[in-house]
């Protein structure tokens, strides 16, 4: 299934890019406003979806996602609650053409450069 809400993609690459470096994921609810949520406090979220009908499946996978990127900075689970009840799930990372990205790394360049 493709993301259901292409016009929250740029919101959720700036979140991702300003928690690349924590561990956890990102959330979308029915405010559809991306929020992070720190490994440490997935419990409750995992426990809102078991709730529900297909919850338990796409709360297991959640957990899979969790464990499969704990550790490895950028990439992260992102979950999409929707109003009638269905989810999506899958894992995005910060977008590679981002300018400030690049302003950044050429930036670091210019440094290394002077210090050579």
């Amino acid at each position: 299934m493709a993301f259901p809400l292409p016009s929250l993609l740029a919101s959720i690459e700036d979140l991702l890019l300003e928690v690349q470096w924590l561990d956890g994921m990102i959330l979308v609810t029915d405010s559809q406003r991306a929020t992070f949520v720190s490994f440490s406090q997935v419990d409750p979220v995992l426990r809102r979806l078991r709730a529900r009908p297909k919850g338990m499946e796409v709360a297991e996978k959640l957990c899979m996602s969790l464990l499969e990127s704990h550790g490895k900075a950028a990439s992260k689970p992102v979950l999409v609650f929707q109003g009638d009840g269905s989810f999506w799930l899958g894992m995005m990372s910060p977008s590679r053409s981002n300018p400030h990205r690049h302003h950044a790394i050429a930036h670091l360049h210019r440094c290394l450069a002077q210090s050579d």
